[in-house]
This record gives structure tokens, C-alpha cells and sequence, in this order.
């Protein structure tokens, strides 16, 4: 009986939804995603080469151009997309019927609905602006501080000088345009940042307060974010017939793959995880959703205008790949100013008992 119970709680626990709904979603974009490649391909060869509508020319041009993988990737968001209501619905299973403002994981909660210790709603900031505003500053700031660092090592050159610190010739001399960079990065980067910190720190961060205590809370939820951000195809993927109906399958398994390197795993994954403890760390000190927008504003942007302005030089020792990798997201340099960033939100930001009190 006491067996029944623990599978019956594992079962309507809304931690083991989550991981449920990410497991369903990769199948299904598996699944979807060599009929969406042979359509895509197919839109291409129609529409490609004659006039007609702009919005199908140019869906039948990206088709085009894109390989399996990139299908791989609409394929996710699809599933997710179609396997949401069912989550929605799925979540509300065993409570008694209310509005889902009236839960722990609504992004904006009334006072007098609180309950304590069950999660933490999201509450007004009457600093909101000034901690997006020092978010970005310090989170962009000290990515770019590691990035210039890494240049001065001869890790990285700049696009427009002739040779790198180390005296590696650039075969590839272009002109650096920050302001145009920044101008077609932007929308981009706060769409994502916005959704994102929505969903992971707003929606799911309370799930996971809702089921366990903080720290496992934080740490269980930023590996949920590591996992489902490493799941992109391997620049070397390759699949011998990205038509046939087991082709996603085959794609995913070079994707899990990579959960094997060891090199990945601490160089990329670890960075990952990271990033999303901090987030979720700045979160739950604040109670809010500004610093944790702001914070992962300013690493998109970063990251960004980094990969706009260098290249990355090639023939670096096998050892000097731990340290730093292709990109400001890899190798344990960028890590430290990962965990610099959280010591100083740490600092910045009072306890949540603290901040509680002060308003009574």
C-alpha cells in the first residue's frame, strides 16, 4: 500500500510533470520531424524560383537553405507548442477547481491569496527597472571583461586586425559594426530573455519551490534549463537520410551523444547549469523577475556582440580547450565570471525573509 502511495504522489508530483512533458516533447519532435524536412523541401522546390506571395518565397528560400538539424529545432518548438495544453491540463489534475491566478506559480499574486510555504509567488519590485538596468550592466560587463581576456591571450582575435596576439594570421579581415550588431541583436535578445525567464524563473521555478525546499528547488530546475539548452545537433551531425521516418531519432541520439564528452559536459554544460542557478538564485532573492531579465539580457546581448567582432583561432593546445572553447559559453574563464555574477547578486540583494518583513 505504502508502495501505491509513492507512486501515486510521484505520478501527481508537478516536478515529475515537467520532466514528463520535456521527455514527450523530444519524442514527438522526433517523430514530426522528418515529414516537416520532406515539406519544407518540398515547399522549396515549388516556390523557391517564382513569384508569388513574399511570405511563402521566403519560407520556401529559409527551407532551403536549412538542413536537417534546423528542422530538428522547429520541430521542438512545435511539439512543445502542442503538448502545452495537455501539460496545462495535466498540472490542475487532483485540485480542486479556482482560477490559476489563485496558485503559487502565477506570475503576480494578491496578497491575501498567499499561503506560506507553498512556493513562492512572484510579488510587485518597486526596483524593477534598476535591477534590469544593473543586471545587464554587470552581467554583459564581466562576459565581455572574459572575452577581452581571451583576446589579449591570443584565444580570440579581432575581426578587423591583420594577426592575432599570438601572431595568428586573419584570413578573414572584416569591418567590426557594433551599433548594427546591437540594432539587430536586440529584439531577438529580449524576446528570448523575456520568454525565457517567464517560463524557466516565473512559471517552472515555482513548480519547484512548490514541491521541495529552495536549494534542491534551484539546483534541480537550472539542470532542467542546462539539459534542454545543451540539446542542440553537434556542428559535425550528420544523418545518411534525413527523410526516412527514423531520421529524428537518429539525430537525437547524436545529440545525446555529447552527454558522454567529457569535454562538453564540463566545459559547456557546466557553464550552463550556472547560468541558470544564478538566474534562479536572483529570482528567488528578489521575489521578482527584473534582475534574472536583466541578468540574462545582458549575457544574450555579450555573447552577441563578442561572436560579431572575433574569431575564434584554431590550433589552441588540447590542455587550453578546458579553459575557454569556441564561444563565451564555454570553458572554466567564462565560468568565473558566471559565479563572479552570482557572488555579487548575492551581495546586492537582500534574503527573502528580509525583504517579507520589511513590507509589514
Amino acid at each position: 500500500m505504502r508502495n501505491f502511495e509513492s507512486v501515486r504522489g510521484l505520478w501527481q508530483s508537478d516536478v515529475w510533470k515537467i520532466f514528463a512533458y520535456v521527455a514527450a516533447t523530444l519524442v514527438l519532435a522526433a517523430i514530426l520531424a522528418p515529414p516537416l524536412y520532406q515539406l519544407g523541401k518540398g515547399l522549396a522546390e515549388v516556390f523557391a524560383d517564382k513569384e508569388g506571395n513574399g511570405v511563402i518565397k521566403y519560407v520556401a528560400a529559409a527551407a532551403d537553405r536549412a538542413e536537417f538539424p534546423r528542422f530538428f529545432d522547429r520541430a521542438v518548438m512545435l511539439s512543445a507548442l502542442i503538448l502545452l495544453f495537455p501539460l496545462t491540463s495535466w498540472l490542475r489534475l487532483g485540485r480542486p477547481p479556482g482560477s490559476y491566478r489563485d496558485t503559487p506559480w502565477s506570475l503576480r499574486l494578491p496578497e491575501y491569496v498567499v499561503i506560506s510555504g507553498a512556493g513562492q509567488p512572484l510579488r510587485r519590485n518597486s526596483q524593477g527597472w534598476l535591477h534590469l538596468g544593473v543586471g545587464i550592466g554587470i552581467a554583459s560587463g564581466l562576459l565581455l571583461l572574459s572575452g577581452w581576456v581571451l583576446v589579449q591571450a591570443g584565444c580570440f582575435m579581432w575581426r578587423d586586425a591583420a594577426v592575432s596576439t599570438r601572431g595568428v594570421v586573419n584570413e578573414m579581415v572584416q569591418e567590426i559594426d557594433l551599433s548594427a550588431t546591437l540594432v539587430k541583436a536586440l529584439p531577438g535578445a529580449m524576446l528570448v530573455s523575456l520568454l525565457e525567464e517567464v517560463l524557466f524563473r516565473g512559471v517552472l521555478l515555482g513548480i519547484f519551490l512548490r514541491a521541495m525546499r529552495a536549494v534542491p528547488a534551484i539546483v534541480s530546475l537550472s539542470f532542467l534549463f542546462a539539459f534542454v539548452h545543451f540539446l542542440e545537433p553537434p556542428a559535425a551531425a550528420r544523418l545518411l537520410d534525413p527523410e526516412s521516418w527514423s531520421a529524428g531519432f537518429a539525430l537525437l541520439g547524436q545529440i545525446f551523444l555529447r552527454f558522454a564528452d567529457p569535454l562538453s559536459m564540463l566545459s559547456r554544460f557546466s557553464n550552463l547549469a550556472a547560468v541558470g542557478i544564478v538566474l534562479a538564485y536572483a529570482r528567488y532573492r528578489t521575489a521578482s523577475l527584473w534582475l534574472p531579465a536583466g541578468l540574462h539580457l545582458g549575457w544574450v546581448l555579450g555573447m552577441k556582440v563578442f561572436k560579431s567582432a572575433t574569431w575564434a583561432v584554431a590550433g589552441l593546445p588540447e590542455a587550453a580547450q578546458w579553459v575557454v572553447g569556441g564561444s563565451l559559453l564555454e570553458g572554466l574563464l567564462p565560468l568565473s565570471m558566471v559565479i563572479i555574477t552570482g557572488l555579487l547578486v548575492h551581495g546586492m540583494t537582500r534574503p527573502r525573509e528580509v525583504a517579507n518583513d520589511s513590507r509589514s
